[in-house]
């Protein structure tokens, strides 16, 4: 017992001798931490709130095209009433609402469908009782006939005087065949008919909401009660609207408290192309941090931890300090051996994958030059498709929360200045699909190298004017399927050849357990790729 207490002694008689020093050296160890999970933190948050912005702007392209189409049909359902009634005049009697009825499978919300006369009075509509109507001063009408105003679809603000309940108005002017203006064709829409627009890219959690409005502020679908809001004018009480305004630029990004109960929310807004009509992606900033915040916990827990430890090295022994260090170097050291396999890993995946497509295009295309057989022309074309390689496994690695469309609007923002180069027209039908929850980096790329093998042999092969990609989905699979209208080949011989195009897409089909298929002929070829919704694991 007596040898024990001298070894006690010893210690605090160290401590004794080292407490000044020891006092301060633990100070500067608490800043260090202190600092160190503060930086942590900070950078979290930087992190948290810029992919939940990426998030919120994939959401708005989505909601972008989504408009943008339903506008679309639209005008092209008012160019065939405006073309029946100017060149055929068989638009009247029950013939509107047989023009309607047969709308309604595209456009089920269409409402009250209408034309007037060149001084704005209603000569044929689906209501009867509307013929006879003076519209000549209603916004739909007047836009057609302002000289500074260019003929086209226009969108009127929502209103009731027409047909006693909140409608909006699509128009487009009436000709006659010498392009003499004769009239409007209109056709009312409901709330519904954004509504269901955007049903199928609104976020799926209860923190997010959507908004799109005109030039004048006025709310045409609010994602919360959008019947009570539809109509409603924003441009004076909210302040993202009024910041976007002032900015000139299409895309903007605020943070703020919400107009509707004070919150404060994460906004993106976006203009939607030409339409005159922009959208508001947002979510509560309170939902977005929530992880964040457990995090931030954590880190106070550690500082707390971290004090308590230093307070209890300072009343023991100056060489418990020691030993809390050589662990904490250890924790570090263990950590970043962890960090480096995961860096590891995908390293090497990204090396191999680099070597077999970037890494064999490139030494292809040197020996072929040390030959001369290559001119500046083809050597261009060489190193620009191994850029386009490169940049698709630098996207393979941006998450895209199992989103296969998402993951298809990053291959059509990479190839689609390609394919405009070479005066190739992109049509673009992509539809909403169930999310593949096995799609992580690996498999992305796999699907990225697939199509962009599709696109290149289309490039390359077919003497093609228009590519066709388009997605639909059964029960057990997403189909992406990519036509052109090219010169077609035997996709037999062409397998059976030794080529490695088709070759390699069909091994990576295999390796994430798709299916592809070839339908080709002089007319053009299909090329299908079947994604399995629910993976079987290996």
């Amino acid at each position: 017992m007596r040898h024990l207490t001298q070894r006690l002694e010893r210690p605090l008689d160290l401590l004794s001798n080292t407490r000044w020093s020891t006092y301060l050296l633990s100070c500067v160890i608490l800043l260090i931490v202190g600092g160190t999970l503060g930086r942590v933190a900070y950078d979290q948050y930087q992190q948290t709130e810029e992919s939940e912005y990426r998030l919120l702007e994939a959401h708005a392209r989505n909601a972008d095209v989504q408009i943008v189409e339903a506008m679309e049909d639209v005008e092209h359902f008012l160019d065939m009433v405006a073309l029946e009634h100017s060149h055929r005049h068989k638009l009247h009697g029950k013939a509107f609402p047989a023009f309607l009825e047969l709308q309604k499978k595209d456009i089920p919300e269409s409402g009250t469908l209408l034309v007037t006369d060149a001084r704005g009075r209603i000569i044929a509509s689906s209501d009867t009782a509307l013929i006879g109507r003076d519209v000549s001063q209603e916004s739909y009408f007047t836009a057609h006939t302002a000289p500074h105003t260019p003929l086209g679809l226009f969108l009127s603000r929502p209103d009731k005087r027409l047909t006693n309940t909140s409608t909006a108005f699509f128009s487009l002017p009436v000709t006659t065949p010498e392009k003499k203006f004769s009239g409007i064709v209109a056709l009312g829409v409901s709330f519904k008919f954004f509504q269901n627009t955007l049903r199928a890219i609104n976020p799926d959690d209860s923190a997010s909401m959507s908004v799109i409005f005109n030039r004048e502020g006025d709310l045409l679908y609010r994602r919360s009660d959008p019947e009570k809001f539809f109509g409603n004018n924003i441009s004076k009480v909210s302040t993202v609207l009024q910041e976007h305004a002032s900015s000139g630029e299409r895309v903007t990004r605020h943070i703020g408290p919400s107009a509707h109960n004070g919150k404060t929310r994460l906004f993106l807004v976006r203009d939607v192309g030409t339409t005159g009509l922009s959208l508001i992606q947002s979510r509560q900033l309170d939902e977005v941090l929530a992880d964040w915040r457990r995090n931030v916990i954590v880190y106070i827990l550690i500082f707390m931890f971290t004090c308590t430890a230093v307070i209890a090295l300072l009343m023991t022994s100056a060489r418990r300090k020691q030993l809390e260090k050589d662990v904490a170097d250890s924790n570090k050291r263990l950590r970043a051996i962890e960090q480096r396999q995961m860096l590891s890993q995908e390293r090497q995946r990204l090396m191999q994958d680099m070597h077999d497509g970037l890494g064999s295009s490139l030494v292809s295309a040197l020996r072929v030059v040390e030959n001369g057989h290559l001119d500046e022309i083809e050597i261009t074309q060489v190193l620009k498709a191994c850029i386009d390689d490169l940049k698709l496994a630098i996207d393979s690695m941006e998450p895209v929360d199992a989103d296969l469309l998402l993951l298809l609007a990053t291959l059509r923002f990479r190839l689609g200045p390609r394919l405009e180069s070479t005066g190739i027209a992109l049509s673009w039908e992509v539809r909403n699909v169930p999310k593949l929850e096995w799609l992580d980096p690996k498999n992305a790329l796999h699907i990225l190298r697939i199509l962009q093998e599709a696109f290149t042999n289309i490039i390359k092969h077919t003497q093609t004017t228009e590519i066709r990609v388009a997605t639909a989905a059964d029960e057990d699979y997403v189909q992406v399927t990519i036509t052109d209208n090219g010169t077609g080949f035997d996709v037999d011989s062409a397998l059976s050849g030794g080529g490695k195009g088709l070759s390699n897409q069909l091994r990576r089909a295999q390796a994430i357990a798709a299916e592809v298929h070839w339908a080709s002929a002089t007319t053009g070829t299909c090329f299908t790729l079947r994604l399995p919704i629910q993976r079987k694991p290996a």
